[in-house]
């Protein structure tokens, strides 16, 4: 398998990622919102992306994969490295942050209130 055959399945690998972990935070986002969730599936929701943007930030804020695909390229860092359009793909980290953080609050906030509406009526 050539260089370039490893950059292209990283670079699938990479998107089915991001895809993931969005999908993961608008989840969490709508359990916030609707107070309604699986615990477990709540749990991944937040733990994937939160476990992501710790390691990007260890990784000196820039994303593992991306990483290894400029390493593959012999450091070439013009090129893509993941399937989203450039500027798209520069708002990931400063977008999904905060919505994250959104989605948990609102998470807490809902339970906090639920319990609160619980002992009120005992």
């Amino acid at each position: 398998m050539s260089a370039e055959d490893t950059i292209i399945l990283v670079k699938v690998l990479h998107t089915a990622i991001f895809l993931f972990a969005s999908g993961c935070i608008l989840y969490a986002l709508g359990c916030g919102l609707v107070g309604r969730a699986s615990r477990k599936a709540l749990l991944t929701a937040i733990t994937v992306p939160s476990l992501i943007g710790v390691l990007w930030w260890l990784n000196g804020r820039e994303c593992l994969l991306s990483t290894i695909i400029y390493r593959l390229a012999d450091g070439d860092r013009s090129r893509p490295d993941i399937f989203l359009p450039e500027r798209i793909a520069r708002l990931i980290m400063p977008v999904s942050t905060p919505l994250l953080v959104l989605a948990v609050a609102l998470v807490l906030w809902r339970q906090v209130t639920k319990r609160w509406r619980q002992q009120r009526s005992e």
